[in-house]
């Protein structure tokens, strides 16, 4: 699990400001967040290899 933080536009503090920004939304939905910070354990880095390596290839993508 990990937290992907929505468009900068779309956030309330932007409110005031929001117009459509089509492609900014689109790429949102479709942006891969992944893990990087300084606690990342060997096993952590095996489980996100791991299941990056599944996705590619039941996507097709490898």
């Amino acid at each position: 699990m990990g937290v992907h933080y929505p468009p900068n536009h779309l956030q309330p503090a932007f409110a005031p400001w929001r117009r459509p920004l089509p492609a900014t939304e689109q790429a949102g939905k479709e942006i891969l967040s992944l893990p990087f910070h300084q606690h990342l354990t060997e096993t952590d880095i095996d489980l996100v290899v791991s299941a990056l390596a599944q996705a590619l290839k039941t996507s097709g993508g490898a």
